[in-house]
Order: structure tokens, then C-alpha cells, then sequence
């Protein structure tokens, strides 16, 4: 009959190796979440810097105006896109360094419906389809970089569900909670509002 010491050492051995394991695996999970934005993330800053060379020469690198100054509804709107652009790169900056991290990923979700309303109002506004006739090339190229970034936004989720639904179950969650590893922050309303 073993004895009540070996059967300690077995089951403290046995703990041991799970828990060793189940970190592992937590550890590999939030690793996949890092590479399934880095991914994202190469076809957001593609978007940004699209946006960018749209804006007038005058406008690139920010808004040119001091805040008293009036503008003309055309520069107005060329400054908004300007200033949701800025916004956007900052965000996007935040996500990529914590892609983990609820309140980034959210962040990035507001900047990405800030730059996509101000596109449209800059489109309406400073680009009147009936007076430029690049205007829709432009809506067809915005329309374009925003449906290539779809699929990796589903991976991106995906493994968010992934790494969320591991830290939630039990024992798991206590060497979570132990280690730090928080829930994950998706763009699932990203992905619905497209």
C-alpha cells in the first residue's frame, strides 16, 4: 500500500504538471490574440495612410488652422478627417501595444467609427460626386481597404473567444487570476457595423 507521503508527492506532482501546462496554454493563447492583430493591424495602418495622402497637401500631418480661425464647410470637413485620422493612428498605436486589453480594442472601435463618419462627410462635403468625378473611385477604394480588413477582424475575434473562453473555466481561471492574464478586448461591433 502506498504510502500517505507518496500519494501527497503524486498529487502535489500531478498539480504541478497542470498547472505548468495550463499556463502554457494560457500563454500560447495570448500570444495568438498579439499575432492575430499584428496582422490586423498592418492592413489598419495600409487604411490610415490612405486617408492621409487624401487629405489637401496643406493637411497632411494635422490640421493647419488655429482654433479661432473660420473655415469654409469644405476645410471643415478636410479637418475633421484630419483630426479622426490623428485619433485613429493614436488608438491604433494603443491596440497595437496592448492587443489584449478591453479598453484599447475599444478605443479603436470608436476611432475607426470617427474616421469612417468623417470619410463620409468629407466625401459629401469636399468631394461632391457630381463635381469631381474621382469622388467615387475614392468611396470604392475607402469600401475596398475596409472589406480587406474583414477576415482578420473575424480571426482577430475568433481568437479573443478563444483565449477568453479558456481564462473563464475553472481551475483555469485561478492561475488567471494568479499570473494576470485578463479578459481580451474584441471588435465584434466592428465587425457588425460593416
Amino acid at each position: 500500500m502506498l504510502s500517505l507521503s507518496l500519494l501527497v508527492f503524486l498529487a502535489a506532482a500531478l498539480l504541478f504538471f497542470w498547472a505548468v501546462g495550463a499556463h502554457n496554454r494560457l500563454v500560447r493563447l495570448h500570444a495568438a490574440v498579439g499575432k492575430a492583430f499584428a496582422a490586423l493591424d498592418q492592413l489598419l495602418v495600409r487604411q490610415l495612410v490612405w486617408v492621409q495622402s487624401c487629405l489637401p497637401e496643406s493637411m497632411r500631418g494635422g490640421p493647419q488652422t488655429t482654433p479661432g480661425e473660420l473655415q469654409d464647410e469644405v476645410m471643415a470637413s478636410w479637418a475633421r478627417l484630419s483630426a479622426a485620422s490623428e485619433q485613429f493612428a493614436l488608438a491604433l498605436a494603443q491596440a497595437r501595444t496592448q492587443p489584449v486589453d478591453g479598453a484599447a480594442m475599444d478605443s479603436l472601435v470608436l476611432a475607426q467609427d470617427a474616421l469612417d463618419t468623417a470619410w463620409q462627410s468629407a466625401m459629401r462635403d469636399a468631394v461632391p460626386p457630381d463635381t469631381h468625378p474621382s469622388a467615387e473611385r475614392l468611396q470604392a477604394k475607402w469600401m475596398q481597404l475596409l472589406h480587406q480588413t474583414l477576415p482578420l477582424n473575424t480571426a482577430f475575434n475568433e481568437a479573443v473567444e478563444i483565449y477568453n473562453a479558456a481564462i473563464a473555466q475553472f481551475p483555469a481561471w485561478l492561475l488567471a487570476k494568479m499570473f494576470g492574464f485578463r479578459m481580451a478586448g474584441s471588435l465584434n461591433r466592428w465587425s457588425k457595423d460593416r
